[in-house]
């Protein structure tokens, strides 16, 4: 069942699939690539491995975990709206990586999947979208076996002041002005990405959360200037 965030957010990024990696480079200024090999390299994805991506949008960081992973290991993404899972596929496929991915549709409040499925989880730039993030993290948590790795890369807020306000003019501004210039469907979607990351948790926040769900050594690590930050736990 979808409550209304759940219902915008699949309206919302419904209408956009297609070009949402186009808009991820211009609010990541180029470095969201550096981020999910950050994400790849501590969730310590291996041969024979089993990945989870909450939320995986285009496949972005689904498509890196294919890479890593080899032999019987394989990734299963996980998202509520059915165009991204559909360009999701068609871009692996296209990449050869098709085959070692399979799509899920589903909310990640309630991941249809067993306990202890999988080696990691992760949620890359999502966590503000989802409904409820505590039940998330839990689900993520259930669905990973003992030893592995949750872990959220979201965008933050930066806590030098004086790139705040570049930034915030940037979020506030500048992006939605640009979306709008394309189309009024790119213009709703770059003023909600802005507003939401100015309402986003901080990484010491998210790890707080991890940690209630049971997870160990919740850690939060800023990257680039903290525009994001990684945080991850151990599931005992």
């Amino acid at each position: 069942m979808f409550d209304a965030k759940a219902r915008y957010v699949r309206s919302l990024f419904s209408r956009v699939p297609l070009e949402y990696d186009i808009l991820l480079g211009l609010l990541s200024f180029a470095q969201d690539r550096r981020w999910r090999g950050y994400v790849v390299g501590r969730a310590r994805a291996s041969s024979g491995g089993r990945v989870l991506d909450v939320a995986t949008g285009t496949g972005l960081l689904a498509a890196d975990f294919a890479r890593t992973i080899s032999g019987y290991g394989y990734v299963v993404g996980v998202d509520l709206t059915l165009s991204m899972l559909k360009t999701a596929r068609w871009r692996l496929n296209s990449k050869g990586l098709g085959q070692k991915v399979d799509w899920v549709l589903a909310r990640a409040e309630n991941l249809p999947f067993r306990d202890g499925s999988f080696g990691s989880a992760s949620i890359s730039l999502a966590l503000r979208n989802v409904s409820d993030a505590p039940k998330t993290f839990g689900e993520m948590s259930r669905t990973t076996g003992p030893g592995g790795i949750v872990i959220s890369l979201d965008f933050a807020r930066p806590p030098n002041r004086l790139f705040q306000v570049f930034y915030y003019d940037y979020l506030l501004g500048l992006f939605p002005l640009f979306g709008r210039m394309v189309s009024e469907d790119w213009g709703r979607t770059l003023s909600y990405l802005g507003r939401s990351i100015l309402r986003a948790r901080t990484g010491e926040q998210i790890a707080t959360l991890l940690s209630r769900e049971g997870l160990a050594d919740a850690r939060s690590v800023p990257l680039t200037a903290g525009i994001v930050c990684a945080v991850y736990g151990k599931k005992r």
